[in-house]
């Protein structure tokens, strides 16, 4: 009867307005009251969920006839481009209103909704399918070889990139892209991306688990099978924080004594073992602020700002002239003294511990990098690409300053390349730069610090192999160069100036 009755009143109309055009009569187009005239959005636009889940609130419609009052009885068709919806057809109430709700697909990513009904305007809503189940703001990032970590404000660890050996902790033996959470029983305060396919993070009750490639004991497990998922450090003592080298990890227990497990062939454990690897944590000595772990060598810094460095010393990345390979600390040479207190991360637990990406001292693969107390910057070891920063690629087995006379809070060290934050969070970068890592827009290497294309002020900076990560003083995420593997945490090419991690403000 209600389709009938539109009919008819269409069909007088036609006639009405037939008539008026015979007689050359100017005529106003007819409204007619209760026929729908437009559909709008009511509520439930731009969503966020986790994947295969259903979203909290539905998508609802309101149709409206001319004089915008309510239009009940309207078929609205529903119709998605990923997951499922509780209806695909619904009938406008009493209040001209229809809804659906969607299942998010198992995929992640961005999916649209669109409300159709015949002779309106389609009305389209978004929603998001994220691997976390919300939006995410990050505290740090911390970048590896070819993947990467990060601890949001909401203490939950992420990894993303390549994962063969399960480096990402998310029972995944394949590459992760976008970040995803790692499983397990880690609700972590500390993480950290290793150089060489593994990962591990400190609990919040100072319990240590890393996961990923464990052929030399890296893992601390008294295994060698590798692990998708976080796996207990086997010690008895709590921990402060813990850093992943190249093939090798350290950590600081409660009473400032640093410990490390994993490949030793060259001292880097600091300690003479049995044999060229130790699967659980071996002491070596304290009381040390802060501990970073390198390629083939280790370094930490004393409460009153001393260097101590151990391991391969090929390049001079000890700082001294000590031997080749050393199996105990040795002191870094110039009589330079170290800052022992990073600054603080908003709302971090506790920001004595040490923090990725706020480092006063920096491991790379074969040099190191130090901030003095008065806020300078100084670097040793090899040089070939200008990662020392002095204005030449001559190697140093003494710290050199590095050139330009900044002041920076914190440093960090890649494969190839290094970069530090000024007092007000801007970064800068030198070294190596085939893949864009030194974030300028361009792929030129520079042999002093140039400055990280954006403007964006960072609260951490991390350099992986051949890419950078940097976390704003808003907690955005970005990353640049290298994504071969999805270091990025996207698809897609490379950039050579910072991108913002997906599922973020």
């Amino acid at each position: 009867m209600r389709t009938m009755n539109a009919r008819l009143r269409f069909g007088m109309a036609a006639a009405l307005a037939f008539g008026a055009a015979a007689c050359n009569e100017t005529v106003e187009p007819l409204v007619l009251a209760g026929a729908p005239a437009a559909m709008v959005t009511l509520t439930g636009d731009a969503q966020v969920g986790a994947v295969g889940t259903a979203l909290a609130a539905p998508f609802v419609v309101r149709v409206a006839d001319a004089a915008g009052a309510p239009v009940p009885g309207v078929f609205v068709e529903w119709t998605t481009t990923g997951g499922t919806l509780s209806q695909a057809i619904d009938t406008t109430d009493a209040g001209g209103q229809a809804s659906t709700i969607l299942t998010l697909p198992a995929g992640s990513g961005t999916v649209t909704v669109t409300a159709h009904v015949d002779g309106l305007s389609d009305v389209t809503f978004t929603a998001t399918a994220s691997p976390i189940g919300s939006l995410l703001t990050f505290r740090y990032v911390d970048a590896g070889a070819y993947h990467a970590c990060g601890i949001t404000t909401t203490e939950q660890a992420v990894c993303w990139g390549f994962s063969d050996d399960g480096q990402t902790g998310t029972g995944i033996f394949a590459r992760v892209t976008p970040p995803t959470l790692v499983v397990g029983p880690l609700g972590a305060t500390r993480i950290t991306a290793g150089g060489r396919y593994h990962s591990c993070g400190t609990t919040l009750a100072g319990v240590i688990y890393c996961w990923g490639a464990n052929q030399d004991g890296r893992l601390g497990n008294k295994g060698q099978d590798p692990s998708a998922i976080p796996q207990q450090l086997r010690s008895p003592f709590t921990f402060r924080s813990v850093v992943a080298g190249l093939t090798h990890s350290c950590a600081i227990d409660l009473t400032r004594d640093v410990w490390c497990w994993g490949n030793n062939a060259d001292g880097e454990l600091g300690s003479i073992t049995e044999h060229t690897h130790a699967d659980t944590a071996v002491f070596v000595g304290g009381p040390y602020r802060t501990v970073a772990a390198g390629g083939l060598h280790t370094c930490a810094v004393t409460p009153t700002g001393d260097m101590d460095c151990w391991g391969y010393n090929q390049s001079g990345q000890l700082g001294s002239a000590a031997p080749l390979r050393n199996f105990a600390p040795v002191p870094v040479s110039g009589g330079f003294t170290f800052l022992t207190e990073p600054a603080t991360i908003p709302q971090a637990p506790d920001p004595d511990f040490y923090i990725p990406g706020q480092a006063f001292i920096a491991a790379g693969y074969a040099h190191t990098c130090g901030i003095t107390g008065a806020n300078t910057a100084v670097c040793w070891g090899e040089n070939e690409n200008g990662q020392l920063g002095r204005g030449n690629l001559v190697d140093s087995n003494t710290p050199v300053s590095v050139a330009g006379g900044l002041s920076f809070k914190a440093i960090t060290a890649g494969y190839k390349h290094t970069c530090a934050l000024n007092m007000v969070g801007a970064a800068y970068c030198w070294g190596n730069n085939e893949l864009g890592q030194l974030g300028d827009g361009t792929v030129t290497g520079h042999d002093a610090p140039v400055p990280v294309s954006g403007g964006l002020a960072f609260q951490s900076i991390s350099a992986g192999e051949t890419f950078t990560c940097g976390v704003t003083t808003a907690g955005t995420a970005y990353c640049w160069g290298d994504n071969v593997y999805g270091q990025l945490g996207q698809p897609g090419p490379g950039s050579l100036v910072p991108v913002k991690l997906p599922f973020q403000p």
